[in-house]
């Protein structure tokens, strides 16, 4: 058994760690690094090996002695160690695993001895296997003479005051600040690592109980995905989302049973808030989520009210199986990609059948249906009809979900054609959940093709600031600039966006569309040429009518046939033959397809009274009568 020396002070990096009265600082603020008991020890002791493979074996006996623990409890505190000291796994400085062995500290320390340093440095003669490790150590020894008593005062008075600056008493940690949070992905640790979903599915499903909260604002998931096993540390996220707080761990399901690890850590410092382990039945995984939420809730001093409280209590179902596929739709939901999609639509119906009054997995459904055309290569023309079923549905179970409110307003407004329903709805899912961005961005857009250009900007803005790494929400505001006609910021808004993303294909929708209308028909024609290689039909077609407006026809035609090829073997657009139609000068078939675009509930007809492809076409009584026939009429202005 490995000793466990307290008398040492080590330096290692940014580091300081006094052994003797175990605590850890951060050297340039002497501020303590919060750690459990354990999770100190254990730093001790590979502190004091340094260079060394310590068995995991060795570290059980020293740290926990004659307990009877298993090796995931040491798993753990490596786990919450490693959190601690801002240690990316992937690139590890301070702790390196060495599979089927044990654990090795790499750091350079240094040893704090009297009035000198000893510092530990070792020669690593690494073979292929990194076991052999040759470590010296010197330390030059000097005979004290005695000195007189009071020269000692001095002497006493330093180390008191050494004492108070290096050592200084644990600080409590300030949340005040934590004013937003992100949920990030858990790190799946399952044997077989065939439950990727629940890693997730775990954070989506607390993001979404936190975004109900008024007092904290939550990024939603879809701005955390792509830091699923990045390695990457939760400070280093956190900044990047711009939250004070992150709350991220690992979940390993075995048969039966789940465990999962969790800390809360604020971003400014790295301090961690609050950490727990748990361990359960998966049956009993709403019991884990709902312990989870109120301990980040009690931890961040959170005021409820009653409404908001009854809501964060809610479950939805008591069906574990119901909520397993529940978890992996959202899974697939995330993911947003045609199958995927598919994949969630699957996952949500089986939910629902499984449990008919499971309300958020028929608002999920609804969420899933009402976007699925937007990705999809063949159009489902009964997708918003079954948006309208299952987000009518989760609303007669609990007409207090904002997803469900919100999806039938995309329902009403992009298929119903009923304006005035659509806005009642957005606003009252807003009501429900101030801080949901989707709510936000899909309202502003609704509010910018109703030509209330400043109205959509102060939602489009406010989507931003909830959600401000979101490639869409932040290309969002360039549509009302557009509409209204204020090309240069829109091309600032687009700009920034594909400085984040290059090929992010509506943000070089919308820059294309700016430049055209500024008459730089060259440039517009390379970047729209990049977007339309993702395949869109509707992008296909808006480059066909910029080609045709510059006098290429041969170029708009060669669309138009390619367009109608596609059209024999699966549904395309009558709005994008009405453009490329109407940019080419045939307009009886423009207005025969505009006709069929409204007859068919076509989601595009919202965009008639301020599409730039129609603008010659605004005071002829044949697409005035269009709008007519769509509920437009109101709006027939740029």
């Amino acid at each position: 058994m490995l000793e466990l020396a307290e008398s040492k002070v080590y330096q290692f990096d940014e580091f300081r760690l006094d052994g003797k009265n175990r605590r850890l600082f951060r050297r340039e603020s002497n501020e303590l690094v919060p750690l459990t008991p354990k999770a100190l020890e254990l730093l001790i002791v590979l502190v004091q090996n340094y260079g060394r493979i310590v068995s995991k074996d060795e570290l059980l006996e020293t740290i926990w002695g004659d307990s009877i623990v298993e090796e995931s409890n040491l798993s753990q505190t490596i786990f919450v160690l490693r959190k601690a000291l801002g240690e990316n796994t992937k690139e590890p400085r301070f702790i390196l695993t060495v599979p089927n062995r044990g654990y090795q500290f790499i750091a350079l320390v240094r040893e704090i001895g009297g009035t000198e340093d000893k510092i530990l440095e070792e020669e690593f003669l690494t073979d292929a296997q990194n076991t052999a490790v040759d470590r010296t150590k010197t330390l030059d020894r000097k005979p004290q003479t005695a000195k007189p008593a009071w020269l000692l005062v001095p002497f006493v008075l330093l180390v008191l005051f050494g004492g108070y600056w290096f050592y200084p008493t644990a600080k409590s940690v300030t949340v005040r600040e934590v004013k937003s949070i992100a949920v990030l992905p858990f790190e799946d640790l399952s044997a077989e690592q065939t439950e990727k979903y629940l890693g997730v599915s775990l954070a989506d499903a607390l993001a979404n109980k936190f975004s109900g909260l008024k007092q904290i604002t939550v990024r939603p998931t879809r701005a955390v995905l792509k830091y699923v096993e990045s390695g990457e540390d939760s400070q280093k996220i956190g900044r990047a989302l711009q939250v004070d707080a992150v709350l991220d761990g690992r979940i390993q399901r075995d048969g039966d049973r789940v465990r999962v690890s969790v800390q809360l850590v604020r971003t400014s410092d790295n301090t961690t808030i609050w950490s727990k382990n748990f361990d359960d039945d998966f049956t009993n995984f709403f019991a884990v989520q709902d312990s989870i939420s109120r301990q980040v809730v009690q931890s961040l001093a959170l005021q409820m009210d009653e409404a908001e409280r009854e809501k964060f209590n809610r479950r939805g179902t008591e069906n574990a199986l119901a909520y397993e596929e529940y978890l992996r739709g959202r899974y697939f939901w995330n993911k947003r990609s045609a199958d995927n999609l598919q994949k969630a639509i699957e996952n949500f119906n089986r939910a629902v059948t499984l449990d008919p009054n499971f309300a958020q997995a028929h608002a999920a459904l609804a969420e899933t249906y009402v976007i699925y055309n937007f990705y999809a290569t063949t159009i489902d023309r009964e997708a918003f009809p079954k948006a309208r079923v299952a987000a009518t549905r989760a609303l007669e179970i609990d007409n207090q979900l904002a997803e469900a409110h919100a999806a039938l307003g995309l329902v009403k407004s992009q298929y119903d054609f009923d304006w005035d329903g659509a806005e009642k709805l957005y606003l009252r899912a807003i009501e429900l959940n101030p801080n949901y961005p989707t709510a936000r961005q899909w309202y502003g857009e609704f509010l910018a093709f109703r030509n209330r250009t400043d109205e959509s900007l102060t939602q489009m803005n406010r989507a931003i600031q909830l959600d401000p790494t979101s490639l869409s929400t932040n290309t969002a505001p360039a549509l009302p600039y557009l509409i209204s006609g204020q090309f240069e910021k829109a091309l600032e808004v687009t700009d920034k966006v594909l400085e984040m993303d290059a090929g992010f294909a509506i943000a070089l929708h919308y820059k294309a569309r700016a430049l055209f209308r500024m008459g730089r028909h060259e440039e517009s024609f390379e970047i729209y040429r990049k977007a339309a290689s993702n395949g869109s039909a509707f992008f296909k077609a808006d480059l066909g009518s910029f080609y045709a407006r510059a006098g290429h026809d041969a170029e708009a035609r060669k669309i138009l046939a390619e367009l109608s090829e596609t059209a024999k073997v699966q549904h395309v657009s009558p709005y994008h033959f009405a453009i490329l139609h109407n940019a080419l000068n045939d307009r009886e078939t423009a207005f025969d397809y505009l006709r069929k675009a409204v007859a068919e509930h076509d989601a595009f007809v919202i965009t008639l009274p301020v599409s730039a492809n129609f603008e010659n076409l605004r005071d002829d009584p044949r697409f005035i009568e269009i709008l007519q026939r769509a509920n437009l009429s109101d709006n027939n202005k740029q």
